[in-house]
């Protein structure tokens, strides 16, 4: 199964993302933005697997996420990329 996750460097993503890609059944597509709420290093032992990609990618550029949506074929999303709301300063 293709699973594509947003804001899959942050930290409740990256834990999804490695989750995922120890099942043998999920490919991972990680699109993420970068920002302050990113951590790369979380994904390190993920990296070099066949069955993860990542896009830097704002899911704000429609014509971006279009293109890798029609070249991945998610069969399913999780979109963990609600850092940039600042929910934590509301509370």
């Amino acid at each position: 199964m293709n699973a594509l996750v947003t804001g899959g460097s942050g930290f409740i993503g990256s834990a999804l993302v490695r989750a995922l890609i120890y099942r043998d059944d999920y490919n991972v597509c990680n699109v993420d933005k970068l920002t302050y709420a990113s951590d790369p290093l979380s994904l390190e032992s993920v990296q070099r697997s066949e069955k993860y990609e990542f896009h830097k990618i704002d899911i704000c550029e429609q014509h971006s996420l279009e293109t890798l949506f029609h070249k991945f074929k998610p069969q399913v999303v999780f979109h963990f990329g609600c850092a940039e709301s600042h929910v934590d300063r509301s509370i």
